[in-house]
């Protein structure tokens, strides 16, 4: 503490004597104490200032919001993908990497949680890019570092961009060979690539240095169904959704699967799973239109159509910018006859998906949607968009659908 705080025995009327002269000096005296614990008590104010500021603050109804730390950010945003809040969590460790943009671990989770967020709906493409962005500025930061490279890998793996990736998680599995996240992040990018046999080979190394990892298993449940082993690829798809249950995406893995062997075996109670795995994603989130949407499309294929249009109603009508919630319900409509609605889903997916690149597009609002036409009997409307879909699409059952119905418009033309 500042010395001027302390009272100077050298120039106290103690120290010279004084205390027992005459009254008339006494004023003086204590005017000097009473100034020396005013000093005292400054210094005090001043020592204890941050403890005290909130408390007066406070007192008028002034609420200081403090700053978050480094490890409080990141705290934070583990227990927001815990709660599987993927936004939340996005927020929070992209706050803690402004604070340590160098801190490889940090910026890792922040890449992965982009990546997670990306699998919750199609048009998440900016998580993407985002995860890449992020993945590049630690490979650059650290050359050295094989978690960098491993997050990195994954990236390029959502990104498509496959050869990239396996490259980049071999750099990271030379560096660090027992870490199960490289290798499960190759075995999904030796899938995409088709080379199946060396993706069995990374995603059974993942899953024995780590059992439980999420995309060991998803990796390995891919490749089973690839195999046709559908029993066992469901039991890793429900693993992978196990390791964090509040995450949607792995619930949308298992339905998909499940739905696929129940329909092929005619088993009820695989389509039941698909269904209930939707509604364990609605349970977490009302307003998934991905969920509504693949809701429909499972009740479609077993048959409960009128279920389908209603879920495919909803999800349009939560949000109708969902083109692929349009198509389906285009249609539903169109597989009862219902061709007028069928027209006005198809029309309206065809308007918001012609504002994306070709190989993205719903090519059914455009190949049904000129049949819903041609079964209306308008040839004049349906030709302009078969011609257009055969212009630039690439998919071999949108080009049958389309010749078939060009097909046709020609034949009524010339009769």
């Amino acid at each position: 503490m500042p010395h001027d705080y302390y009272i100077r025995r050298n120039h106290s009327a103690l120290g010279k004597g004084l205390v027992f002269r005459e009254r008339r000096r006494r004023g003086r005296s204590a005017l000097l104490i009473l100034l020396s614990l005013a000093l005292l008590g400054m210094g005090a104010v001043f020592w204890q200032l941050n403890a005290i500021q909130p408390m007066v603050l406070a007192a008028f109804g002034v609420v200081q919001t403090p700053t978050m730390t480094v490890i409080e950010a990141a705290r934070q945003g583990d227990l927001a993908f815990w709660r599987g809040n993927l936004s939340a969590a996005i927020a929070h460790y992209t706050h803690a990497a402004r604070l340590a943009p160098s801190n490889v671990d940090i910026v890792y989770e922040l890449a992965r949680m982009h990546i997670y967020r990306s699998f919750d709906d199609e048009r998440n493409i900016a998580d993407r890019d985002a995860a890449l962005t992020y993945a590049d500025q630690l490979v650059a930061a650290h050359p050295r570092n094989g978690r960098a490279f491993a997050i990195q890998c994954y990236a390029l793996v959502r990104l498509a961009r496959s050869e990239e990736a396996a490259q980049a998680c071999n750099r990271a599995i030379a560096l660090i060979p027992e870490d199960p996240n490289p290798h499960a992040y190759l075995a999904l990018a030796y899938y995409d690539l088709a080379r199946y046999d060396v993706a069995f080979e990374a995603a059974q190394r993942a899953l024995q240095l780590d059992p439980n990892h999420l995309e060991g298993n998803t990796a390995y449940a891919f490749l089973l169904a690839a195999s046709r082993r559908s029993d066992q690829a469901l039991d890793h798809f429900k693993r992978a959704a196990a390791y964090n249950t509040r995450l949607e995406f792995p619930y949308f893995n298992l339905a998909a699967q499940a739905l696929a062997t129940g329909l092929q075996r005619g088993d009820q109670a695989l389509n039941l799973l698909a269904v209930n795995a939707y509604d364990t994603v609605l349970g977490m989130n009302r307003r998934s239109v991905k969920a509504y949407t693949s809701l429909c499309r499972a009740y479609f294929a077993i048959g409960e159509r009128n279920l389908a249009r209603d879920n495919c109603r909803t999800a349009v009508d939560i949000d109708p910018s969902y083109t692929p919630a349009w198509r389906w319900l285009g249609e539903v409509h169109y597989r009862l006859m219902e061709y007028e609605q069928a027209v006005e889903a198809f029309d309206t997916c065809r308007a918001l998906d012609a504002q994306v690149p070709a190989p993205v597009r719903q090519t059914e609002c455009w190949s049904y949607g000129g049949l819903a036409y041609l079964s209306l009997g308008d040839c004049r409307r349906a030709m302009p968009i078969f011609n257009d879909v055969l212009a630039w699409t690439t998919s071999a059952r949108a080009i049958e659908l389309t010749n078939k119905g060009v097909a046709i418009c020609n034949q009524r033309a010339g009769n």
